[in-house]
């Protein structure tokens, strides 16, 4: 079978006319040889697709190809085009360069230092706390970087925040199955970040949820709650040694209830498969 998820709410739009829910799986059936027009709903860059030929082996920007058993999925990102700003600080004696698009790339004393892809931001103000310089950016979900020189300490959105003379709390949510908030803290000229849960509610969780919650605690780097869900045959004594045996990956698709394949940069990086028993993990393989 072939099927077509989005990573965004969309329309195609051809001789039909469909709306697209994001994150759903839909069937494709009865594909014809003609174009459509796909149109975000949130200032996506419109992408002009043949399914019949999208599923051949041909690499197309901000599409991810999986072939799985005997189906194949076309996963569609958005591509998203904002005017350009330019902004030129003095920090500590250095220039230090934001340019903002659909990626925020940041220079310092002409060394690019960061280079990330953001929403819709703007430029807003930047204070330097002890040896930080923290630089704020506006927009539908707000973003900051924290800079000790050169070093990035934070790059993230933010969704709270709770300043004082010598205090600063940044917190953003994770989005995910475990309701996770990272908070970013300097206090007493130290940089901090952690985890925090913001619900205090036990999950009940089923065996199909295992392989996703696992994974979401995996890129929140939440290691220790990883752990809990591994059996004891193959669970490491340094809780960081988990993230050594995935590729880098930023987002994830599960295939069935025990596989998933792991994403980075619009590329799949490998698939894998969970074996599982009353909701612990007893082996994970890398199938691909």
């Amino acid at each position: 079978m072939k099927y077509l998820v989005s990573k965004f709410p969309c329309s195609i739009v051809g001789e039909k006319k469909f709306e697209i829910q994001a994150d759903v799986k839909y069937e494709l059936q009865d594909i014809e040889d003609n174009y459509y027009i796909i149109f975000g709903k949130d200032d996506e860059l419109p992408v002009s697709v043949n399914f019949k030929s999208l599923f051949e082996d041909k690499e197309i920007e901000h599409i991810v190809k999986i072939d799985y058993k005997s189906d194949k999925y076309v996963i569609l990102y958005p591509k998203k085009i904002f005017a350009p700003s330019v902004n030129i600080l003095k920090i500590q004696g250095k220039d230090v360069v934001l340019s903002i698009s659909n990626e925020l790339t940041i220079s310092y004393d002409s060394e690019m230092i960061l280079n990330a892809e953001v929403g819709k931001i703007k430029y807003s103000h930047f204070e330097t706390r002890d040896d930080y310089t923290v630089i704020y950016f506006d927009g539908n979900r707000k973003y900051v970087v924290i800079l000790k020189g050169k070093e990035i300490c934070c790059a993230d959105y933010y969704d709270e925040i709770n300043i004082s003379d010598n205090e600063l709390y940044l917190m953003t949510r994770q989005y995910d199955s475990l309701n996770h908030g990272k908070v970013y803290s300097i206090k007493d000229k130290k940089f901090d970040k952690y985890l925090i849960y913001l619900d205090e509610e036990d999950m009940n969780m089923k065996s199909i949820f295992s392989t996703s919650v696992f994974l979401d605690a995996l890129l929140a780097e939440n290691y220790n709650y990883c752990n809990q869900l591994l059996s004891s045959d193959i669970r490491p004594n340094d809780t960081s040694e988990i993230k050594a045996f995935f590729p880098e990956f930023d987002d994830f698709f599960p295939l069935d209830d025990c596989t998933v394949a792991l994403i980075k940069k619009y590329t799949l990086v490998g698939i894998f498969e969970f074996e599982l028993s009353e909701n612990i993990i007893q082996n994970i393989v890398n199938i691909s």
